[in-house]
């Protein structure tokens, strides 16, 4: 860290009470290059509480002009190469200073802010910290569109900021910063540290609550005066996004690609779902939709123009990539599996992983799997869980439920999902436990199109099955189990598992991969590899241990619930523009 530039830390002062205890935050900074600039801004009460610190700030005194003139009137007579603003009523935290400016050296930022907490009036702090981040230019622009999500006194800039954009606008009576805010936009990017280096004071003689009607007037002055410029911003970082879709039936992978779109839309970007005419759509799209000329196939011919194509399978790449290579988008490929490990073309998936180096996948195995075999450094962009999977306790007390999910064998598609192992345990559970209720579930449209299917039930009359065609379904269903079992491997991410935790069973499962990220054996589930041969066993283990049961479930509840889909557009949002912006 460089420690040779200084910060000026500016505290404007206008009767207020606290204002020794902001002076004694700011001289307890533990970064040392620091100057302390306290503004009387007319100051008629409490100016005796200054004395005991004029030795060691620089002391301003002016006539009574608001926030912002006594923000300029700091900022003029300082003599630091970085700025902070300090409420008189709120304080900083020892390490604020040295913190932030860290933070700002390392990413070679001009403006930061970060998070906060509040305190009462006796300094108290209550409720958690305060701040918000925004994974993106474009969200940033939005958010701040309907209001300014910035605390002032979390803001440290660069004196050449002002030089740009000039200095807070002294006709802004409550809204100086939201307008000043709005012109560094323009110039300069915003950076959020995630640290609540501020306290902020709430009592009953601030201006936020005394002047709470003029302070929304002023608000919407503020978002009128700079709409025109904010939606250029806007419309700069929104991008034109096409994804070529074979068919969005019900299935894991398909789900991904229906959040992707569906997420990138509600952020604001032009998304063009490509899709030939039999494919089908069980998912609701909020995208353009095109068909394709071509019944099964999308084609070079069929890409509009785009800022980024998204493949999603072997057999889409190369046209993809053919239409990259004419102008027509960046290729990235979104790998929703490792074709190579299970499909019988494997022979024709694996050369298509050398095509294109920009490559999103959804687990570190994943990631680790294709650097060993093409050398491509993939980004992880993490599955995550729909809004309708969450435990509504319903789970009975008398008969204990186990579910597992069949797919469609025919095709060639699920040999890897390990189907015949997977009944064979069942049946061995079902034999040494009768008591317990076994259920079987398979997406609709697949159970009616597979005589395989039909044998299974046909020759299975203990077992139930379910055929769920909706997310409400699926979870009242995970939420009748009270145990989830998981039989696949080679799996890039393994959805069911973790929508099954999130709605509070019990996740039995052999390690696939994919679901290491979120599964840890003996602590939120139990895992097992496929030549131990176990999962009957295990089954066996949480069926005769309550407590066991419990305690897996519980804790598989607090992590599934950390994999959502907003985290999941977030990621692959991000992991767009750092491809976009290293090209």
């Amino acid at each position: 860290m460089n420690t040779t530039a200084k910060v000026s830390i500016v505290i404007p002062f206008y009767n207020c009470a606290y204002v020794d205890k902001a002076i004694e935050s700011a001289l307890g900074q533990t970064y040392p290059n620091i100057e302390i600039i306290v503004v009387n801004d007319g100051s008629t009460k409490h100016v005796e509480k200054l004395d005991p610190y004029l030795g060691r700030i620089r002391y301003v005194e002016k006539g009574n002009g608001g926030t912002a003139s006594a923000l300029n009137a700091g900022i003029k007579r300082a003599t630091g190469d970085y700025f902070a603003w300090l409420s008189s009523d709120d304080m900083f935290e020892p390490r604020k200073v040295e913190r932030q400016l860290a933070f700002m050296q390392e990413r070679g930022a001009k403006v930061s802010y970060t998070s906060y907490v509040h305190m009462d009036e006796q300094g108290h702090i209550f409720g958690g910290p305060s701040g918000i981040g925004c994974p993106t230019k474009l969200e940033f622009f939005t958010t701040m569109q309907k209001g300014c999500i910035i605390n002032g006194c979390t803001v440290m800039l660069h004196m050449s900021v002002f030089r740009k954009v000039g200095y807070f606008n002294e006709s802004r009576k409550y809204t100086q910063d939201y307008d000043l805010w709005m012109r560094v936009m323009k110039k300069f990017d915003f950076h959020y540290l995630d640290e609540s280096l501020v306290r902020y004071r709430v009592h009953q003689e601030m201006g936020t609550r005394k002047h709470e009607s003029d302070i929304v007037k002023e608000i919407h002055l503020v978002q009128s005066t700079y709409r025109r410029d904010l939606d250029a911003l806007i419309n700069k970082e929104k991008l034109t996004i096409t994804f070529p879709i074979i068919t969005l039936s019900i299935g894991g992978a398909q789900r991904m690609l229906a959040e992707m779109v569906n997420g990138l839309s509600a952020k604001g970007h032009n998304v063009i779902v490509l899709m030939p005419p039999t494919g089908t759509l069980s998912y609701s799209v909020n995208a353009q939709i095109i068909r394709t000329k071509q019944p099964y196939a999308v084609q070079e011919s069929d890409y509009p123009k785009a800022d980024v194509i998204v493949s999603n399978f072997y057999t889409i790449v190369p046209s993809a990539h053919q239409a990259s290579l004419n102008g027509k988008g960046v290729h990235v490929r979104l790998s929703l599996c490792y074709e190579p490990s299970f499909l019988p073309e494997n022979h024709i998936s694996f050369p298509t992983y050398h095509i294109s180096k920009h490559i999103v996948v959804l687990s570190e195995w994943q990631k680790q799997l294709i650097a060993l075999n093409h050398g491509h450094q993939a980004h992880i962009v993490p599955v995550g869980v729909g809004t309708a999977f969450k435990n509504m306790h319903i789970r009975g007390a008398q008969q204990l439920q186990i579910a597992a999910i069949l797919r469609r064998p025919e095709g060639g598609y699920s040999w890897h999902r390990e189907q015949d192992y997977l009944i064979q345990q069942l049946e061995l559970v079902q034999a040494r436990y009768p008591h317990v209720r076994i259920s079987l579930m398979s997406p609709p449209e697949e159970f009616q199109s597979s005589p395989m299917l039909q044998e299974i039930k046909a020759s299975h009359p203990n077992f139930r099955y379910l055929t769920p065609g909706h997310d409400g379904a699926m979870a009242y269903h995970y939420n009748e189990m009270d145990i989830f079992v998981n039989s696949s491997t080679y799996d890039s991410a393994s959805l069911p598992g973790l929508e099954a935790m999130r709605c509070g069973a019990a996740l039995v499962t052999t390690y696939n991969g994919g679901n290491m990220d979120y599964c840890r054996h003996e602590q939120n589930g139990l895992m097992s590899y496929r030549y131990e041969n176990r999962l009957a066993s295990d089954v066996g283990r949480l069926i005769e241990d309550g407590e066991l049961r419990r305690r897996l479930a519980a804790a598989g509840e607090v992590e599934a619930a950390k994999w959502t889909w907003e985290r999941s557009v977030n990621a692959f949002e991000k992991a767009i523009n750092e491809i976009r912006s290293s090209r």
